[in-house]
């Protein structure tokens, strides 16, 4: 009974009470400040709504322990530093009917209150009308300090010890590594969409960016993502009833592993939009394959009116009142700017004769030889004397080693073959001891097995040995690591500084799996020598893909090992669609069978289907 009193008890509602300003400023700093990027978003923006053209950045730890943003904007007037850590205290706005039609990026005057409630806070600014400056300090809330300094136009902020009164916060905070790179994640955004402004981004002693105004979108383009990538983008383009979309967009040929490189811009806010996303993808569904992603800087500019940036406390999130217009007016620009529908490079080639067909090799080279040798064998197996029709035109030029001149020749009725025993005939049992593998659409490698045949998953099944053979490296103490191959002309790549952040993280597992990098001034490194097993190499393209998958990645180190691990053996296994010779198929599937999971690949894709007599019997009405 007195249980089920002290349960009735706890259902009942408490007592109403109005929370006090400081339960009040914690809570909306919850929504306001997630992690450090979160302060630096707000803070940048103030002060590009301030009018700045220089802006540093400094942090500490990621910006846990401390963090400084300092510009040259019209700076804050000293009897108002205090009204300005105010909650709901702004200068963009002043009534309700502004809010859709605000063209700032903040105005929500929660961001200042926000911070200071949850960390401990100086400023110092000073605005052109006033002779000297002020200062303010605030902890956790509290107003601590407030007096006259001196300073040049413009403010700085520093922001210490941050969630130092609410613990709770400050256990869920990631790695310092984690929270620079979303720091400079949203930097890169923020400098692509300001390109007359200088950028400067301190970590320690370190300069993590450095950037000088830039003339064009596609110069400050090619200082955030490399000249590597701007070879291969193309400008887009369209304006309709009011609405402008423009900016640069690779072409189908070159693309990345995840979507890191897409950014998305609203009246030159960088946005998260599911529709405008999605446009992107429908633009290049039919030229780029799936899993890979173009690199697109897209921006939107709307009339204030059609766009609500007040869906969200971080206004990362928008509402687009002609969502599906807009939709429509992204795809159709990327898909005419870049002439997407008439890419030949992306035309499938049939595999017979040597037309014009984009991807055709020329007779006589070993692509065309081996796929004619695999049609003639299966002729020649298939074959039931003259009654069918076919005719024997010899082992094509340059594949008798590959299956034996007297194995692709079909013996005649009678005759005994190499082994002294019966020639294949009508009525004997075919040469299994010939060709064994075929290749199936470039894709898949068939063979028999006892009771029945497998398809392979060539590229799947590649996966799986380099991702094998690159883990036993790294996983062998005092090993010698994967063999390098020397490059004869070292490559030379510019990566951008999200590249730059895993390429540092990842250098020693890099080197192990053969990889020889050397820093070579700058955001440059050079390449000296990769795995010796290495197949698709495309002349760093590879070693790009695997920086752009781990360059914003907050896992812990050893599921970031099994990361790059796997990006390394996705990008560097033989594609679906690259013809096989017959040994290089036999020497795949050895290997496969030699690991210690050949089922599957690192990604859990399986790496062969099998088809037993009794299913194939089934299939054919012979049961």
């Amino acid at each position: 009974m007195k249980g089920s009193m002290a349960s009735e008890s706890a259902r009942l509602p408490g007592k109403i009470r109005v929370l006090d300003n400081a339960t009040i400023d914690r809570i909306a700093a919850g929504e306001v400040i997630e992690r450090p990027a979160s302060i630096v978003k707000e803070l940048v923006e103030n002060a590009l709504d301030a009018g700045a053209r220089n802006i540093t950045i400094s942090m500490e730890d990621g910006g846990l322990t401390s963090l400084t943003i300092d510009d040259d904007g019209h700076g804050i007037p000293f009897d108002q530093l205090p009204l300005a850590f105010e909650r709901h205290a702004t200068s963009k706005i002043a009534a309700a009917a502004d809010i859709m039609q605000v063209g700032s990026f903040g105005f929500r005057g929660e961001a200042l209150a926000s911070i200071a409630s949850v960390s401990q806070v100086r400023c110092v600014s000073r605005c052109a009308s006033e002779e000297l400056g002020g200062l303010i300090e605030i902890s956790g809330g509290e107003l601590i300090r407030r007096e006259p300094a001196p300073r040049n136009r413009g403010t700085t902020l520093t922001i210490k010890d941050l969630f130092f009164n609410t613990p709770a916060r400050r256990k869920f905070a990631k790695t310092a590594q984690a929270e620079k790179r979303a720091i400079m994640k949203l930097l890169t955004q923020l400098a692509l969409a300001h390109q007359d402004v200088r950028w400067l981004v301190k970590s320690g002693l370190d300069v993590s960016m450095d950037l000088r105004p830039a003339n064009s979108l596609t110069d400050r383009a090619r200082d955030l993502l490399g000249a590597s990538v701007m070879d291969h983008l193309a400008r887009f383009e369209m304006e309709k009833g009011g609405f402008s979309i423009g900016g640069l967009a690779s072409r189908p040929t070159w693309t990345r592993g995840n979507r890191e490189q897409q950014f998305i811009f609203i009246n030159r806010r960088p946005v998260n939009n599911r529709a405008l996303s999605q446009a992107i993808v429908q633009a290049y569904r039919e030229v780029v394959p799936a899993g890979r992603f173009p690199v697109v800087i897209a921006f939107l500019q709307i009339p204030n009116g059609e766009v609500d940036v007040n869906v969200h406390p971080a206004k990362t999130e928008v509402r687009l009142l002609l969502e599906r217009e807009i939709f429509g007016m992204l795809k159709k620009a990327l898909s005419e700017g870049l002439s997407l529908r008439r890419a030949d490079e992306m035309r499938p080639w049939s595999g017979h004769g040597t037309g014009t067909d984009a991807g055709t090799v020329a007779a006589g080279d070993t692509p065309e030889s081996s796929a004619q040798a695999q049609d003639d064998y299966l002729r020649s197996y298939f074959q039931r004397g003259a009654s069918a029709g076919y005719e024997f035109k010899g082992v094509p030029e340059g594949q008798g080693e590959l299956f034996g001149a007297n194995a692709m020749r079909p013996p005649a009725v009678g005759e005994d073959n190499a082994d002294g025993g019966p020639a294949f005939s009508g009525t004997s049992e075919p040469p299994l001891h010939s060709a064994p593998f075929w290749q199936l659409h470039r894709t898949y490698i068939v063979t028999q097995i006892r009771g029945g045949l497998v398809l392979i998953d060539q590229h799947n099944s590649h996966e799986r040995i380099l991702y094998n053979e690159a883990k036993q490296a790294l996983d062998a103490e005092g090993g010698l690591g994967v063999p390098t191959q020397q490059l004869l002309f070292p490559a030379h790549l510019e990566l951008t500084p999200g590249q730059i952040q895993a390429w540092q993280t990842h250098a020693s597992q890099l080197t192990a799996m053969g990889f020889t990098i050397e820093p070579f001034g700058g955001q440059s490194i050079l390449v000296q020598g990769i795995p010796a097993s290495l197949k698709n190499w495309n002349e760093g393209r590879l070693l790009l893909d695997i920086l752009d998958d781990l360059a914003w990645d907050d896992k812990p180190s050893q599921e970031n090992q099994v990361d790059l691990l796997a990006s390394f053996a996705c990008h560097g296994a033989v594609r679906a669609g690259e013809p096989l010779t017959v040994p290089e198929m036999q020497n795949l599937v050895d290997q496969l069978f030699a690991t210690d999971t050949p089922l599957s690949c690192p990604h859990g894709r399986p790496t062969l289907i099998q088809f037993s007599l009794a299913e194939l019997e089934k299939r054919f009405g012979r049961t």
